[in-house]
Parts: C-alpha cells; structure tokens; sequence
C-alpha cells in the first residue's frame, strides 16, 4: 500500500471513530465504535490495491450515513425540547 493511500486510511478511520463518538446513544456509540474497529483490523492486511479503493469507498459512504444519523438524530432531539419549552408538545389539557 503507498504511503499516500494509507494516510488516506488513517485519516479515514480517525474521521470515522470521531463522527461516530457524536452519536448521543451510548449503545448507538459504542456499537458503531467496535464495528469500525473490527472492520479496520479485519482488514489490515490487504494487499490488493483495487480491494482497498473498493473499501474506502465504502467506508466512505459509511462516514457520510453515520453523519446524516448523528445529524438527524440531534435535531428530533432539539425539536422535541423546542416543543416541551414552547409548551406545544404532546401533552394532552
């Protein structure tokens, strides 16, 4: 593997664990932590480069899903809490 396509991995990796540690659910973390880490040790020692491009690219795609849950994620909490302090929640009169 060349040495700009491991940084490549590296800083992938790293921006995976990071993202995934904005997840507010403690199961929600630690689930998407340990599947990240398994994924990268199970594959450490692949040595195809069109292999690797394959799981970069997924990976990818999986830093961007983990956004979009992190994201939404948060704003159905915020407008959960903008409805109970507003007092148009779910409450019945």
């Amino acid at each position: 593997m060349a040495a700009s396509s491991r940084a490549q991995v590296l800083r992938l990796y790293r921006a995976l664990l990071r993202e995934s540690q904005r997840f507010s659910s403690y199961n929600y973390r630690t689930y998407a932590i340990r599947r990240i880490r398994d994924a990268f040790r199970e594959n450490k020692n692949i040595k195809d480069s069109e292999k690797i491009e394959e799981l970069v690219n997924k990976a990818k795609a999986n830093l961007e899903v983990i956004h979009r849950q992190v994201f939404s994620w948060r704003a159905l909490i915020s407008s959960i809490l903008q409805r109970s302090i507003s007092g148009r929640g779910w409450r019945r009169q």
